[in-house]
């Protein structure tokens, strides 16, 4: 499905994320030790760029789902990202399972649902919150 343009680089960030829980995965069905210390690195490289993804989500979209009274895709966002930050904080090779499971899961909602509304039911606020980004 084609993106607008106001959401192309979340769905990019969204791929990433994907390829990061797809490798995590695999790399700890062959060697624990090797995944914990893939998930450290990862989180030292890139957790500060997952995190800003996650801000930024909240800032362009949680005002508008409120207007829009869209209460259960606010709360999944809020909840999701809560959760994923909390995983995030935790050094154990069981938290990153967890966690690259979940972002799976995350992804997806955000991609089929959540954009999918937006673009649905608030086109005219894609161009607005993209300015504002």
């Amino acid at each position: 499905m084609k993106r607008s343009e106001a959401l192309q680089p979340l769905s990019r960030d969204h791929h990433q994320a994907l390829v990061f829980s797809k490798r995590l995965l695999q790399i700890y069905s062959r060697d624990q030790v090797a995944a914990e210390a893939y998930w450290r690195e990862w989180r030292q490289i890139a957790g500060k760029d997952m995190l800003r993804h996650f801000s930024e989500e909240e800032q362009r979209f949680l005002k508008l789902l409120r207007q829009e009274n869209a209460n259960d895709l606010e709360q999944r966002l809020l909840s999701e990202h809560t959760q994923l930050r909390a995983l995030m904080a935790q050094d154990q090779v069981d938290a990153a399972i967890v966690f690259a499971d979940l972002l799976k899961q995350h992804v997806r909602f955000e991609e089929r649902e959540l954009f999918g509304w937006i673009e649905s039911h608030s086109p005219e606020a894609l161009p607005e919150t993209a300015a504002e980004v």
